[in-house]
């Protein structure tokens, strides 16, 4: 009795499972597609008033336009350091040789050697790695002051700063320890003196104060407007103030959208979804709403599948385990 009562059970869950597994064999998936244009690589998208170039490779890609006008700035600080090679400026790296000799002057510049200030890169004339160039430090102090105003601030700079700037200097600095050890003739390091003048020991016992030993440096006025060439552009002088001067220049940018399956991108302010039909294709449509609403029917159908694949593995395994547990040996 035990085993035909087991019996009737395992015909139950396999007709279950068989049942269930027949389901999954006629369902038709729903398909997920929405109007719209189809682009291969290479092809020209037009939105927001620009041209975009549509790339396609292996089911994926992107759409990409140039603006060959675009508007760059960068700014350089007042008292940074720049270095001038090769016709263009570029900043100063930071460093800790102590050692560098500011430029100081007026109409006729002399220099006043400052032991002690950052910096690795050379003057002309001083080489390392078999560069040379020659470095500059932004001075901006030909301002004229304006009136204050009640204390009040503005952009955070108390008003009454300086005012009417239009130009800075650029005066080369002297990496002092380093041209005194290239120096046969004096000593390695410069000496302090009791008011604080700096001097140079020569080997012969005689002394010479830093500012004298040093070459005249060179000073270059740039004001705004002025062709400044900065790091392989060819900037000019857009503005200036107390705190730096700012560069512009105009050049390439390029601008992209990544193009996923399934995926909304937004090119020149217009969303697209995009379907790759094939691996060199791609299909956009602005009919957003619509591919979500069959993309919504599709993942219900999916889990549907799933729901009966479910039934099917537990209802074979309730037969197994029920013809196991009919044919266990009984006490007695």
């Amino acid at each position: 009795m035990q085993r035909r009562a087991a019996a009737i059970y395992v015909v139950f869950f396999v007709l279950v499972a068989v049942g269930a597994f027949s389901l999954t064999t006629v369902a038709q998936e729903p398909s997920v597609s929405v109007a719209g244009q189809n682009y291969s690589q290479g092809d020209t998208l037009s939105a927001g008033g620009t041209e975009w170039t549509v790339n396609v490779n292996d089911g994926e890609g992107n759409v990409s336009r140039v603006n060959e006008s675009a508007r760059f700035t960068t700014s350089i600080a007042n008292n940074s350091s720049l270095l001038f090679a090769n016709g263009e400026y570029r900043p100063a790296p930071n460093g800790s040789d102590s050692g560098a000799g500011t430029g100081t002057g007026s109409p006729s510049p002399s220099a006043t050697g400052t032991p002690g200030g950052s910096g690795t890169s050379l003057a002309t004339g001083e080489t390392a790695s078999n560069d040379s160039a020659t470095r500059f430090r932004v001075v901006i102090s030909n301002a004229t002051a304006g009136n204050a105003s009640g204390g009040n601030t503005s952009g955070g700079n108390a008003s009454g700063n300086a005012t009417n700037v239009s130009s800075f200097t650029l005066r080369q600095e002297f990496m002092t320890s380093q041209r005194l050890r290239q120096d046969p003739s004096v000593a390695d390091v410069a000496l302090t003196g009791e008011n604080g003048t700096q001097y140079v020991r020569y080997r012969n016992g005689t002394t010479q104060p830093l500012d004298e030993y040093l070459p005249t440096p060179e000073v270059r006025n740039v004001s705004v407007g002025d062709s400044f060439p900065y790091e392989n552009n060819s900037s000019s002088v857009a503005s200036v103030n107390t705190s730096g001067a700012t560069l512009a220049w105009e050049g390439n940018l390029t601008r992209s959208a990544e193009l996923k399956d399934g995926e909304n991108a937004t090119i020149g302010g217009t969303t697209y979804v995009a379907q790759f039909p094939t691996n060199s294709s791609v299909t956009l449509s602005q009919n957003v709403s619509g591919y979500q609403a069959e993309q919504t029917k599709l993942d219900e159908f999916n889990n549907r599948i799933l729901g009966l694949w479910g039934t099917v593995i537990i209802s074979l395994f309730a037969a197994v385990l029920i013809v196991a547990l009919a044919y266990m040996p009984v006490r007695g």
